[in-house]
């Protein structure tokens, strides 16, 4: 069997015309591309084909959510995602170089495996910042780092306090 076999989709059967698709992905999908930043996910993906005589018309959309460590407390954080993203599939020779939205595959080919893409686009919809709601971080915490803080801006190394007083403005 294919690694990620069930993402394969045979569009040499299929008539021209629109098609539809759907897909789970959870953990184990993520791990399959070395991807072991989420403490658990589950996203549903719809997938919708649209086969023409010369080209695939892709849309992708997928709602969900992935639980990580906050970046604040480190509490575990559950954080909703959804999005949608499009893909076109051109068929041509090897000369073509694919980009961000177009796919160049040989005329010989009679499948797509559509894991990566799914992966991609997830991922890049993922935020930077992985954060709970104004006021739902862990209260211990937060006290704690407040006292970190404080205490790194009361001390002042005395080597460095002189050079406050220089006036660089002549």
């Amino acid at each position: 069997m294919k690694p990620l076999g069930e993402y394969i989709i045979a569009f040499e059967g299929l008539k021209q015309g629109t098609h539809h698709f759907e897909f789970e992905v959870d953990n184990k999908f993520f791990e399959t591309f070395d991807c072991f930043e989420f403490n658990s996910s589950a996203f549903k993906v719809d997938l919708e084909l649209e086969k023409r005589s010369t080209m695939l018309l892709l849309e992708f959309s997928f709602t969900g959510s992935f639980t990580v460590p906050c970046d604040r407390c480190l509490d575990d954080v559950e954080m909703p995602l959804s999005g949608a993203e499009k893909l076109i599939v051109k068929f041509g020779s090897d000369n073509y170089t694919d980009t961000d939205d177009i796919l160049i595959l040989p005329d010989s080919e009679h499948e797509i495996n559509v894991a990566a893409n799914i992966y991609e686009f997830i991922m890049l919809h993922v935020p930077q910042k992985r954060v709970h709601e104004k006021g739902k971080c862990n209260q211990n915490v937060i006290d704690a780092l407040s006292k970190v803080e404080q205490k790194e801006e009361q001390h002042e190394d005395p080597r460095w306090a002189s050079l406050k007083d220089i006036n660089l403005e002549k």
